[in-house]
């Protein structure tokens, strides 16, 4: 404490002060209950700091008032201090507080630019008593305000009856506001709240709920919830949305893919996922997700739908040591949805089992299902629908061999498949008499029988090699010490079918990885890093001759084994575009199915330069070795210049990509930030396609720091959908969730090292 003028209430003293004795001697010896502090008082504790024009404090009673109270705390997590200002702070118990007259902000000014106001709040903090028994979360602080008012400066924005916030910060129901103008949604106002909040309700432990209330000038208004929860035994997410939509769907720029009327005005999505961890090892998650049209998530959502599969399943499964058993059955709810039902499927799985004292490894996997292909209802892919029954069988026998330096494991396994449906067939498509007549012999495809199997025998080998350079000092290039470690492997199998329906391809896999690494830091703080990385890989293939120049692109052998799923050639999932469709009326490649694993010899390269913590050079590449071309290119330069300037420009050229006519893509993309001076910053990002002779996308970015307020105006354009968009930003400083407009750029008021 620290006051103008100070009284103290004390107890125990003895006798009166005698003559020459300090205050000191005389609190020493006594038992004080109460202080009350007048002019400039300022309390410490920790990082909280109290300034008032007079506290009064019972010790006691564990009671205090503060008249005209101004506390400062630091949030860490965030680097922003947060003030809380009040007429009359009082302390009711250890751990309960209130308040009258407050103002919260994170500005120390006494006029701030944004700023949550409240006639009152009572906060419950347990915080202290929490930590020391190990039991601190959320729920450990707990405020709730009444007339809330979140303000610009002394306009008000908008005002609440209550709010409720676990959480030492100025919180408030309003998560994030996005406002914008494009030609696909007009003019959007997209919100999101916290839920429980919203409804002055205290959030459960674990659990995370929002609204979201949207509203787009040429779509409609839409609104919906999302909630997250995790407990001790379970965790999942449900999220619901629903819109009416006036306007019309833009999903690229070509002709059929844009200015399309969605089948119903009233639009909407649910989803819930749910994982539950049962007693004795077992685990059940179930999966829903139904949409209301086929283009609906594609519109909304374009990221989840491009990254996910959104199926409705129920999965059960049990794994302990090195083995697992797991019942799959999924269903189809969307019937504009091409789907393969699951009715259900049964695995077991043994990994890595041990025989013969090690000497020998097994594994070994088994699958029976109960299939069915559907095809959605505007869709015409010629594929039977009727259920059907499919069981695999494999076993892998290893030996694993230690001849110093190297790992070598000679292994036999064969595969036993059953499918009653085709036999295997590779032309899955029913044609009419008619289509028969026009395309020939192109429908006949040779048909297998319904046991088929293959046998496969190989060798895998691999070692490492490592040196230490400890001399190798150079301040240019960041290096303090070298080491290099190269790990050669190789991989080669040789198969036999019983039909060539199922048949695959000899293969000799060979490749080295390749480390540099070096130790970056201060004294005492070091760290190993990557200064260079070089992976080459290399496949050759048997029956490579048979593969068209034209064949597919780029495909490596991305799988620990070479084994190939028997389940492809009997259900493969949507066919990989490869079947009759109406859009091609002679189909090319009747025949072909689904692949996993290289079709092609090839050579591949993936490098990466850590030239210093500032500075990068990354790229791969693919060479086809059939064609004797390279399919595909990456690089990329990442530099940041302190104290203002970092860009990043990079290629992606890739040869077999092929789109309305026009063959190969070199796309070239290029991004910088640079601090004008303190007050303004421009951020700026172009790509190019030079084979289409197309800009892509355009991005420009202008932004305004204020104190502990930003502002930005973006400019965006992106010729892949056809849309333009223009979009006013604001966010205060540490607080990027209460940003109005594209928070992308809500970090940029950090220093570039961060």
């Amino acid at each position: 404490f620290q006051a103008d003028n100070a009284v103290i209430f004390y107890s125990g003293a003895g006798d009166e002060q005698k003559e020459g004795s300090d205050l000191e001697d005389l609190l020493s010896r006594a038992s004080i209950r109460a202080i009350y502090l007048a002019g400039d008082v300022v309390m410490a504790e920790g990082q909280r700091t109290i300034r008032a024009d007079e506290i009064f404090y019972d010790f006691e009673r564990n009671k205090a008032i503060a008249i005209n109270a101004v506390m400062r705390n630091y949030d860490d997590d965030r680097g922003i201090p947060v003030y809380v200002r009040a007429a009359r702070l009082r302390q009711l118990s250890e751990t309960k507080f209130s308040a009258n007259n407050v103002v919260l902000t994170t500005s120390e000014f006494y006029l701030p630019q944004i700023s949550v106001a409240a006639s009152s709040v009572v906060i419950t903090d347990t915080t202290a008593i929490d930590e020391q028994l190990g039991k601190l979360r959320d729920s450990s602080y707990d405020a709730y305000l009444k007339d809330v008012k979140v303000k610009y400066k002394r306009r008000t924005l908008f005002s609440l009856p209550s709010m409720r916030s676990n959480l030492q910060r100025p919180d408030i129901p309003l998560q994030s506001i996005h406002v914008g103008h494009d030609n696909t949604w007009g003019t959007s106002v997209e919100t999101r709240w916290f839920l429980a909040r919203l409804l002055g309700m205290k959030e459960a432990p674990g659990t995370k709920s929002h609204f979201m209330l949207d509203y787009y000038g040429d779509r409609g208004l839409g609104t919906g919830v999302e909630i997250e929860y995790v407990r001790q035994d379970n965790f999942g997410r449900m999220f619901g949305y629903l819109i009416q939509d006036h306007g019309e769907d833009r999903l690229g720029s070509a002709r059929f893919r844009k200015d399309m009327d969605p089948p119903r005005k009233f639009r909407g999505r649910f989803s819930w996922e749910h994982r539950q961890f049962l007693p004795d090892d077992w685990q059940l998650t179930m999966g829903v997700d139904y949409s209301s049209d086929e283009n609906f998530v594609e519109q909304y959502w374009r990221n989840e739908y491009n990254l996910r599969d959104r199926d409705t399943y129920v999965h059960l499964k049990k794994s302990r040591e090195n083995w697992g058993l797991s019942i799959l059955g999924k269903a189809r709810i969307n019937d504009f949805e091409d789907r393969l039902e699951e009715l259900p499927t049964a695995e077991f799985h043994l990994t890595g089992q041990s025989l013969f004292d090690d000497n020998f490894t097994l594994y070994s996997d088994t699958q029976a299902s109960h299939l069915r292909q559907r095809i959605g209802n505007e869709h015409f892919n010629l594929i039977r629908e009727e259920a059907f029954t499919f069981m695999s069988h494999r076993t892998e026998l290893d030996l694993p061999l230690w001849l110093e330096p190297y790992k070598v494991v000679p292994y036999v396994a064969g595969t036993l498949a059953y499918d009653d449906r085709s036999g295997f067939e590779r032309g899955l498509v029913d044609f009419s008499s008619a289509d028969r007549a026009r395309m020939g012999d192109m429908t006949k495809s040779p048909h297998g029988g319904n046991c088929q199997w293959i046998m496969e025998a190989g060798i895998r080998a691999s070692t490492q090699l490592w040196k230490t350079y400890p001399s190798v000092k150079s301040r240019l290039w960041d290096l303090q010490g070298l080491r290099h470690i190269i790990e050669p492997h190789l991989l080669a199998t040789v198969f036999e079918e019983s039909d060539v329906n199922i048949r695959q391809k000899d293969l000799i896999n060979i490749g080295v990885s390749q480390r540099w690494q070096t130790k970056r830091g201060a004294p005492g703080q070091e760290r190993t890093v990557d200064w260079m990385r070089l992976d080459l890989d290399s496949v050759w293939l048997n029956g490579n001759e048979d593969v068209s120049d034209s064949g597919p692109g780029p495909d490596r052998l991305t799988w620990a084994k070479p084994f190939v799923p028997m389940r492809v050639f009997s259900a493969p999932q949507i066919f990989n575009g490869d079947l009759a469709t109406p859009t091609i009326p002679i189909p090319t490649r009747i025949g072909t199915v689904e692949q996993y694993g290289p079709q092609r010899d090839y050579f591949s390269a993936d490098y990466i330069w850590r030239v210093s913590d500032t500075t990068a050079i990354l790229s791969d590449m693919y060479y086809d070795a059939r064609s004797g071309v390279v399919n595909q290119m990456n690089v990329g330069f990442s530099r940041l210049v302190w104290p203002n300037l970092s860009y990043y420009i990079g290629s992606r050229y890739l040869r077999r990509t092929q789109v309305l006519g026009e063959k190969g893509s070199h796309l070239v993309t290029f991004a910088v930030t640079y601090e004008l001076d303190p007050r303004y910053t421009l951020v700026f990002a172009q790509q190019v396609d030079f084979n289409y002779d197309s800009n892509i996308r355009s991005d420009v970015t202008l932004i305004r720091k204020y104190h502990r307020v930003f502002w930005g105006i973006t400019y965006s354009v992106d010729n892949s959908l056809e849309t333009q968009s223009f979009v006013v930003s604001i966010w205060p400083q540490g607080i990027p969730e209460l940003a109005l407009g594209h928070r992308r750029y809500a970090d940029m008021n950090k220093q570039p090292s961060q």
